[in-house]
């Protein structure tokens, strides 16, 4: 080699280290100067879209058992009584998973603690406003719950930003 092609190698190197380093400058330190975490980031729109997700999972799955002309009556009650209930519970407990969830990368964790997190609080809530006091006749429909809660979330998969 001559000295010639060391010159121009050193500059073709610092050129991709700037690119890399321009490309990875978000990452490579918070604004604090710590060292780099990985985000999974969401808009409103995910939002808005995973409720919906959710609240027509659950809508069909509660109508399903209603054969015949009264299911779409069913599905719509289901719709309206669950929009309702699920804008004071559904709703802020999904954005608080989000967000507490933002750190951890792998989109399936987020799935399976919707699921969980989900399938506990409609335990609690069902088991606290239930005639029963028995946990285990309450079960089914928290998994329900649950089981729409990580569809939900599931459905925005492609919607996240993870850096």
């Amino acid at each position: 080699m001559t000295a010639d092609d060391d010159g121009n190698k050193d500059v073709h190197d610092d050129e991709l280290k700037n690119e890399v380093s321009d490309e990875l400058d978000d990452d490579v330190q918070d604004n604090d100067g710590t060292p780099p975490r990985h985000h999974v980031t969401f808009g409103p729109a995910a939002v808005v879209v995973g409720f919906l997700v959710g609240l027509s999972v659950l809508a069909l799955v509660f109508s399903l058992p209603w054969a015949g002309d009264m299911a779409p009556g069913v599905f719509v009650l289901a719709l309206a009584y669950g929009g309702l209930l699920g804008a004071v519970t559904a709703l802020p407990l999904g954005v608080v998973l989000g967000f507490l969830l933002r750190p951890v990368r792998n989109q399936w964790v987020h799935v399976g603690v919707f699921f969980g997190v989900f399938t506990l609080v409609a335990l609690l809530i069902v088991t606290l406003l239930s005639p029963s006091r028995v946990v285990l006749e309450n079960l089914p429909i928290a998994l329900i719950i649950g089981g729409a809660g990580a569809v939900a979330r599931a459905s925005v998969w492609k919607m996240v930003r993870v850096r």
